[in-house]
C-alpha cells in the first residue's frame, strides 16, 4: 500500500489525554506499529516541551524531530495550524511520500487530511478511542485507535468485550461490504480485499477494536453470518446464504486449515463445525502467568537486557548512593547504553526498575518516593544477587497475588528462558515467605490473611465484604466460577442502563466466585475475584450518589475501589478506562454532598487535578475541609494515585502559586 510514511503527531493532545487517563503514554510500541506498516521518513511531534520536558527521551531515541510549540495558557493547544502547513508542504514537495499519517483525536485535522486525500495521499489517522471525534475518524482513509496501535486493547481478557453496539456495527460494516462484492460479482472475495472495503466504507473499522488481534480471527468468529473458503492458502469470504460453485464447493474452510498449509480438505460445510470445536479453550496456565505480567509491563524485555540493567543499577547505587535522583540515574544509564551501542530506551529501563520498585527494593528516607528525588537501596539488600532477587520476586508474587497456583517449570521457562532452574523459583518463593508477603498452605502459596481469601479482613473493603456475605443466591442458580463469569458479562452489559441490576449481577458474581476460591475450585482466581469486586465497587458508589444521592454512603464504596485498583497491581490495566470518572465524580460529590450547585465542575470537562486545585481553593470553607478529608481518606488507600494527581497538577500549571500549593498539599498527605 504504502513506500514510505510521513508521521505528524499532535503530542499535546495524546500526551494529555494519557495523563488524564492516568496512562503512561510510551512511544516505542507505536513507532514499531508504523514501521511494521511501511518505512518512516518524516517523523514529527509538536508541542510545548517544557511541559512535557519527561517525554523528550523517549522521543528522540525514535528519531522523532520534536518542533516547538509554545503555550500561550494552559489547556490551549497551538499545533494544529503548524502540523497542517508542515503536512501540506511535505505533500507538495516530496511526492514519493504516499501515506500521511496523523496523530491526533481533533476533528481540527479532518480539512488537512480531506486536502491531502485531494493531492493522492492515502491518510492514516491514529487517536484515542475516547476523545477522537468522528469527523477525523470518517475523514482519513484508514483510522485505527491508538489504544489498539499500543497493543492496550490485545490483551486476551476473557471479560474484556467490546461494547455490543460496536460488535453488532461491526457485523453490519461486513454485511455491507460483501453486498458491495456481490454486486461486482466477486464472490467469494479474497479476506484481505474484502477488509479494504470496509475501510473505505468505514476508514475507523478495526478488528482489534472488537477485541481481535488478527482480521482473519474475527472472521473465523462470524461464521454464522458468512461462510469462509480456502484456496491457494488464502481466506475467501463470502455471506452464509452464498451458493457455491463447484469451483469452491470442496473448498471449504476449517479451523486448521489456514494453520496446516492445506488447501483441499474434506467436503464439510462450515455449519457442520460442532459448537465445540468453535470454542475458545481455557487459557493454560503460562498464558494466564503471561497475561498477568504484560499488563504489569514485566515481560516486555528479554532476559539478558532485565539482568544487565537491574545489575547496573544496583552498582549505580551501591556507588553513588543517593546522590540522584531515579530520572537522572536513568539517563545516564541511557546515555552510556548508547555509546555502547545497545538500543534500551528510557522506557524500557523504566519498566525494569519498577520490578525493583513494586518489591520495595529502593528507599527514598523521609521523601514521598517519587522519579525527582534522590534514592538509595533497601538497607536490607547487601549484594547484587539479592537486589536482582528481591526485583524478580515481583514475578512470583503477582501470580500468587492472583490466586494461581504455582508452576516453577513454566516460571522459570518465563524468567530465565530455562525450565530446569526451578531452585532459583524456589529461592524467589523463600524471599517472598522471609519478608512476610506470601505464605504457604497444604503446599499451596497465598497472600497472609486468615483464609484463602487474604484481603478479608481489610478495613477498606468491609462494605463490599458485608454486602458479599448478606447475598443470598437462588437455590436453582448454578455454582462455580464459570457462572460468576457470566454474571460479570451481564453485569457489565447493564451498567449503562441500570445501576441497580448492575450491582446485583456484579454482587451475585462476586458471592459465587468468593464460594469458588474458597473452595479451591481450579480455575478461580483471586484476580477475577478482585476485578468482580472492583467492578461491584464501581457501580454501587454510581447507584448510591447518582441514583440515590446518598453521597455519604457512595464513599466507602469509592474508597473500596480505589483500595483495589493500584498502579502495580494488574487490576490497574483492566480498569483504568473507570480510574478517571471515579476520581472526579468521588470529589465532585464533596460539592453535591453541600449543595453547593454553583460553580459544580462539569465532568465532561475537568480533569481530577483541576477538580482537586478548585475544590482545594474554593471560596467555602466547608467545601475545603471535606475535600481535604476525602483526599486523605484516598491517600491512605491509594497513595499512588494521589500522588499521580499532584503531578498532573504540576506538569499542567506547576508556575503557579496556587496550584503547586495545591500538589505540596497532595504530597504532604502521603507522609503523614
Amino acid at each position: 500500500m504504502s513506500n514510505q510514511l510521513a508521521v505528524f503527531m499532535d503530542f499535546e493532545n495524546i500526551a494529555l489525554w494519557a495523563e488524564q487517563e492516568f496512562l503512561d503514554f510510551e512511544l516505542t510500541p507505536l513507532m514499531e506499529y508504523l514501521r511494521n506498516r511501511a518505512p518512516i521518513a518524516i517523523m514529527r511531534a509538536y508541542g510545548d516541551w517544557s511541559r512535557f520536558s519527561r517525554y523528550r527521551e523517549d522521543l528522540m531515541n525514535n528519531a522523532v524531530d520534536l518542533i516547538q510549540i509554545f503555550s500561550i495558557r494552559a489547556g490551549k493547544n497551538r499545533a494544529d495550524i503548524r502540523m497542517a502547513l508542515d503536512a501540506l508542504e511535505v505533500a507538495i514537495q516530496r511526492p514519493q511520500i504516499d501515506t500521511f499519517v496523523i496523530i491526533s483525536g481533533d476533528s481540527d485535522f479532518g480539512p488537512l487530511v480531506t486536502k491531502l486525500r485531494e493531492y493522492g495521499r492515502y491518510t492514516l489517522g491514529i487517536g484515542p478511542r475516547e476523545v477522537t471525534h468522528p469527523l477525523l475518524a470518517r475523514a482519513c482513509d484508514e483510522f485505527v485507535f491508538l489504544e489498539v496501535a499500543l497493543g492496550e486493547m490485545a490483551e486476551d481478557d476473557h471479560l474484556g468485550e467490546p461494547p455490543p453496539a460496536d460488535v453488532e456495527a461491526a457485523r453490519q460494516l461486513l454485511l455491507k461490504a460483501l453486498r458491495v462484492h456481490a454486486q461486482r460479482n466477486e464472490l467469494p472475495v479474497l479476506a484481505a480485499k474484502l477488509k479494504q472495503t470496509m475501510l473505505l466504507l468505514d476508514s475507523a473499522f478495526n478488528e482489534a477494536a472488537v477485541g481481535y488481534p488478527q482480521f482473519k480471527t474475527w472472521l473465523e468468529q462470524n461464521t454464522d453470518i458468512l461462510t469462509l473458503f480456502v484456496k491457494d492458502h488464502q481466506l475467501y469470504v463470502a455471506p452464509r446464504e452464498f451458493s457455491p460453485t463447484p469451483e469452491w464447493v470442496d473448498r471449504p474452510w476449517s479451523p486448521s486449515s489456514l494453520a496446516n498449509g492445506q488447501s483441499h480438505l474434506p467436503a464439510v460445510s462450515v455449519s457442520a463445525v460442532s459448537a465445540t470445536e468453535m470454542t475458545p479453550l481455557n487459557l493454560s496456565l503460562r498464558q494466564q502467568y503471561n497475561q498477568i505480567f504484560t499488563r504489569l509491563k514485566m515481560t516486555s524485555v528479554d532476559f539478558a537486557t532485565r539482568r544487565d540493567v537491574l545489575r547496573d543499577i544496583y552498582r549505580e547505587l551501591s556507588e553513588r548512593p543517593g546522590e540522584r535522583t531515579t530520572d537522572e540515574l536513568l539517563d545516564e544509564l541511557c546515555e552510556r547504553y548508547e555509546t555502547q551501542g545497545l538500543i534500551r530506551s528510557k522506557t524500557t529501563l523504566r519498566q525494569i526498575w519498577q520490578m525493583g520498585f513494586r518489591q520495595r527494593a529502593f528507599d527514598y528516607r523521609d521523601q514521598v518516593a517519587s522519579v525527582h528525588v534522590p534514592v538509595w537501596l533497601d538497607a536490607e539488600i547487601d549484594s547484587e544477587a539479592a537486589f536482582v532477587q528481591r526485583a524478580e520476586s515481583g514475578f512470583v508474587y503477582a501470580v500468587v497475588n492472583a490466586g494461581l497456583e504455582i508452576d516453577k517449570v513454566e516460571l522459570a521457562l518465563i524468567l530465565l528462558n530455562d525450565g530446569e532452574h526451578t531452585e532459583y523459583i524456589d529461592s524467589l518463593l523463600a524471599d517472598l515467605e522471609q519478608r512476610g508477603l506470601i505464605i504457604e498452605s497444604e503446599g499451596r502459596y497465598m497472600l497472609p490473611g486468615h483464609s484463602s481469601i487474604p484481603f478479608a479482613d481489610e478495613p477498606a473493603l468491609q462494605p463490599i465484604i458485608y454486602d458479599i456475605e448478606n447475598m443470598q443466591l437462588p437455590d436453582s442458580m448454578a455454582r462455580g466460577f464459570e457462572k460468576a463469569r457470566s454474571l460479570a458479562k451481564t453485569a457489565m452489559l447493564q451498567r449503562s442502563q441500570d445501576f441497580a441490576a448492575s450491582a446485583r449481577s456484579y454482587l451475585m458474581a462476586c458471592r459465587l466466585q468468593w464460594e469458588a476460591v474458597e473452595a479451591g475450585e481450579p480455575g478461580a482466581t483471586l484476580e477475577d475475584l478482585r476485578w468482580y469486586m472492583a467492578s461491584y465497587a464501581s457501580v454501587r458508589a454510581g447507584e448510591l450518589s447518582q441514583i440515590h444521592r446518598d453521597y455519604a454512603h457512595s464513599r466507602p464504596y469509592y474508597l473500596a475501589f480505589f483500595f483495589l485498583v493500584q498502579e502495580d497491581d494488574p487490576l490497574w490495566s483492566r480498569m483504568r478506562g473507570l480510574i478517571n470518572p471515579m476520581l472526579s465524580y468521588y470529589w465532585v460529590n464533596a460539592w453535591r454532598e453541600l449543595g453547593l450547585n454553583a460553580g459544580n465542575p462539569s465532568l465532561n470537562a475537568t480533569t481530577p487535578a483541576e477538580i482537586a486545585v478548585r475544590a482545594a481553593t474554593h471560596e467555602t470553607p466547608e467545601l475545603c475541609s471535606l475535600w481535604y478529608s476525602m483526599s486523605n481518606a484516598l491517600a491512605e488507600v491509594n497513595p499512588g494515585l494521589v500522588r499521580r494527581v499532584a503531578s498532573q497538577i504540576r506538569l499542567n500549571r506547576g508556575d503557579s502559586p496556587t496550584y503547586a500549593q495545591v500538589a505540596d498539599t497532595l504530597e504532604q498527605m502521603l507522609i503523614q
